[in-house]
């Protein structure tokens, strides 16, 4: 669920026009379509603003933060961090370092201290703990630093986005003032980004990696052009970062799960795999941040002369795409969730698997998949998987593929031979998933369960998975 968490915080801020920032967030929330709505009341303090923010954080979904001052990112920064770990980053987009501490601050306005305080140095009753490192830190836009700042980035290294790892989980910060040419802003900068190089900007991210949450600050309305501009801005980036999460589950996956033929191409990941009748082998996924193209989609699977498949993932994110699609006659199939769990939660929650066999030989994976599924058409896609694998395997009647990438395990092909079902098979069979997972260094697990599919789906969540998102696919023959 998309959750907006409206603060309307301006005291940290020393601009004449901090509070207007109250009616800034305001606005900023309504901007943010189809989400839950919370509010929170400042206090008379900043720490009290603050543990009023941490307990109403909700613990799934994707949260977007809506200032007021920059300064609001203080708890929404710091849970990610407690989730994430050394794998997060955070991006900020600022004109400003806001890397002083009340020693060296020219103004003493914590806004400009908040960076700086989520790594361990600002007002003692603010430090989050544990508190970032600062090569966790990337800054973006940023032109107008202090001298202290510029100092503290020479010495510490803090680089800008070329700085990220693959592997890293992103939290972004948006200040408007990195704009150019916004005077709806305490302190505009000359210089900026415009309003298409932020989104281009934020869509690569998105691409790349996992956002874990995103804000969005110190807005102080002035000027209708602004707010105009604002209307067409925040929901895109709000889009973009909510979906980058179930985009890099798709990504992996695909990854996982390879088709024979498959290329990207006008905005689709197109996908053929002759002989194999999974439609994830057989389908088009569109990209995150691209138009993908319908001509050009039709005529890959036309060359092919094979019925034209889509899976929308995630149907909330491509709502205009479904509804063209089904225009021009495509039908709905297979309804599915996905769903993650932490590794090491599913380990405790799971037990003991007992006896569950890794099965390595090719021959053996065909015979338990044709004994325990019926079918083993899909031996020409594990031969292909080039990440970690492993066909886990109980007494002959259970089975699952696990494949990691990137500090996450998809769990594919669950399934339980008809005659054995509800003994408790499918249960250690995910139970020696998870603890594999854990070997790997693998600290998130996903699967897809088809929606009607309810005891498999009571099993997933009564060991901690959650929902993601959902997709369906979209056919035309």
């Amino acid at each position: 669920m998309l959750t907006v968490v409206e603060i309307p915080q301006w005291q940290g801020s020393l601009s004449p026009t901090a509070p207007k920032l109250v009616e800034g967030a305001s606005r900023l929330a309504a901007m943010v379509p189809q989400a839950r709505h919370v509010r929170v009341g400042t206090g008379d303090t900043l720490a009290e603003t603050a543990a009023r923010v941490r307990r109403v954080l909700p613990q799934d979904g994707f949260t977007v933060t809506v200032g007021g001052d920059c300064g609001v990112e203080l708890e929404p920064v710091a849970a990610a961090l407690r989730r994430y770990g050394d794998r997060l980053n955070v991006v900020w987009f600022d004109a400003h370092g806001d890397m002083n501490t009340p020693a060296t601050s020219p103004s003493g306005a914590f806004h400009g201290m908040i960076l700086r305080t989520l790594q361990g140095e600002g007002p003692h009753d603010l430090v989050p703990s544990p508190a970032l490192r600062p090569d966790q830190v990337v800054l973006a836009g940023t032109r107008s630093l202090d001298p202290a700042e510029v100092d503290y980035i020479r010495e510490t290294g803090i680089g800008g986005l070329s700085a990220i790892g693959d592997s890293a989980v992103l939290y972004i910060h948006v200040d408007l003032d990195v704009l150019d040419g916004i005077t709806s802003v305490g302190y505009p900068e000359p210089g900026g980004l415009s309003a298409q190089a932020l989104t281009e900007a934020i869509a690569t991210l998105a691409a790349r990696h996992e956002i874990a949450g995103v804000g969005i600050t110190e807005y102080a309305p002035s000027d209708p052009r602004d707010e105009e501009m604002l209307r067409r801005l925040v929901p895109e980036l709000v889009r973009l970062c909510d979906a980058s999460g179930p985009w890099q589950i798709e990504r992996r996956a695909a990854n996982a799960w390879p088709a024979r033929h498959f290329e990207k191409r006008d905005g689709w990941l197109l996908r053929h795999t002759p002989g194999v009748s999974r439609k994830r082998s057989n389908s088009a996924l569109p990209l995150t941040g691209a138009t993908p193209s319908i001509p050009a989609l039709e005529a890959f699977y036309a060359e092919r002369a094979v019925p034209v498949t889509v899976q929308v993932s995630p149907a909330e994110h491509h709502q205009e795409l479904d509804a063209l699609l089904a225009a021009r006659g495509y039908a709905v199939a297979g309804r599915t969730l996905v769903m993650t769990a932490g590794t090491e939660a599913v380990t405790a929650m799971a037990g003991d698997p007992g006896e569950v066999e890794y099965v390595d030989d090719q021959a053996r994976r065909a015979a338990l998949f044709e004994a325990v599924t019926g079918s083993a058409d899909g031996m020409s896609v594990i031969g292909r998987i080039a990440s970690k694998a492993v066909l886990l395997a109980k007494d002959g009647i259970g089975l699952a593929m696990a494949v990691t990438e990137d500090g996450w395990t998809g769990i594919f092909c669950m399934a339980t031979h008809p005659g054995h079902r509800r003994k408790g098979v499918a249960r250690a069979v995910l139970a020696a998933a998870a603890r594999w997972s854990e070997e790997q260094g693998a600290s998130r697990l996903y699967l897809q369960v088809e929606e009607d599919n309810l005891p498999a789906r009571a099993l997933y969540e009564g060991l901690g998975f959650t929902k993601s998102h959902g997709y369906h696919y979209r056919l035309r023959a």
